[in-house]
């Protein structure tokens, strides 16, 4: 029996389509990302995203298995300039202003933080592949940015850098925490790291 191919639906990298699906697809995730900075995820109907995308919501629905698969594509989406690598080995200063940088941007835009939340319970199959390659870029990011400690140690490094960006926005964003908290306790680790930042001299 032959095998057949995977449906536009699973075919969750863009470079999977042809060049006329992924502007179509591309439409649809910028529409989406347009209602969470509108509204909170739970509010957004997913015909108000097609109609805004100027497509059909079975057409969505091609490219798209569920609002779940939908909007883990546009935490990627959202996430990849972000989380961008310079190919550089950065300096101290330069990781502490990246992670302060990714922070405020968490704190712009807390709705994006929240999907992140509720798309980790997520059953649908197409959603996990993307959050999987959400926390890659994340995680591949913050190693490469702390390249200069060192294989092991950089790994180890980026993977406690981000349980406590995680940890200090979910207490910011749910809890009684504050964004100042989320700021102090990463640069506290940068401190553990790399030694207190010395104060600058003014004149």
């Amino acid at each position: 029996m032959a095998q057949q191919a995977p449906s536009t639906a699973a075919a969750t990298l863009s470079s999977e389509l042809p060049a006329w699906q992924q502007v179509r697809r591309l439409s649809i995730i910028k529409a989406a990302n347009a209602a969470l900075k509108a509204q909170e995820y739970e509010q957004i109907q997913i015909r108000d995203v097609a109609q805004e995308a100027g497509v059909a919501l079975g057409t969505l629905y091609r490219y798209f298995s569920s609002k779940e698969h939908l909007y883990a594509a546009v935490l990627l989406d959202w996430a990849e300039p972000a989380y961008a690598r310079s190919g550089e080995n950065l300096s101290e200063h330069q990781i502490r202003a990246k992670m302060n940088a990714v922070i405020s941007a968490f704190e712009r835009r807390p709705h994006f933080f929240k999907v992140h939340v509720i798309l980790q319970s997520s059953s649908d199959a197409n959603a996990k592949l993307l959050l999987g390659q959400f926390f890659s870029v994340c995680q591949q990011t913050l190693t490469g940015d702390f390249a200069r400690l060192g294989p092991g140690a950089a790994t180890d490094a980026a993977i406690m850098l981000w349980s406590i960006i995680n940890t200090a926005l979910t207490s910011a964003i749910y809890h009684d925490g504050t964004m100042d908290d989320v700021y102090r306790l990463c640069n506290r680790f940068m401190d553990f790291l790399f030694g207190p930042v010395e104060p600058t001299l003014e004149n």
